[in-house]
């Protein structure tokens, strides 16, 4: 199912994006529909669906990580791309160079993970971690996909 593209989303999408990149939570709850959902990595870094507190509590906690290993960081870089693979056309945000705020612990691992969003009326209603993009290069998820045909 494809999302509609509204005039506001485009304005959504920079809002939520400049609040992450400026850890601004409170805005982000602004943002963001009670009743959506929003993926999120748990204790075992496994992707899994949550509510919206649960959203904000895990965003949170990867703000404080960040800031933690970055500590001269007063805002993240961002980039706005589309989906090419679940919901095309989606817009998608990419932190860091897709490093944030999805972590992994395996420095091998080079993946660049981006936030697609899905919108009802005003809010985002639903965050999913997006790893194809359309004008973003994500070398790794190829060579890890052509990896598995190959085995």
């Amino acid at each position: 199912m494809e999302t509609i593209k509204k005039t506001d989303q485009d304005t959504i999408t920079l809002e939520l994006a400049n609040a992450i990149a400026s850890f601004n939570i409170v805005r982000v709850i602004e943002l963001l529909s009670e009743t959506g959902n929003y993926c999120i990595q748990d204790e075992n870094e496994e992707i899994v669906i949550s509510d919206k507190a649960s959203f904000i509590n895990w965003l949170t906690n990867c703000f404080d990580e960040f800031l933690y290993v970055n500590e001269d960081s007063d805002e993240l870089n961002y980039t706005i791309d589309q989906c090419l693979h679940c919901k095309i056309g989606n817009p998608v945000i990419i932190f860091e160079n897709g490093r944030f705020p999805v972590f992994t612990r395996e420095p091998w691992e080079r993946e660049k993970c981006g936030l697609m969003l899905e919108f009802d009326d005003n809010l985002v209603s639903g965050i999913t971690f997006c790893f194809v993009f359309l004008k973003t290069d994500n070398p790794y998820h190829f060579e890890k996909k052509c990896t598995r045909y190959i085995d």
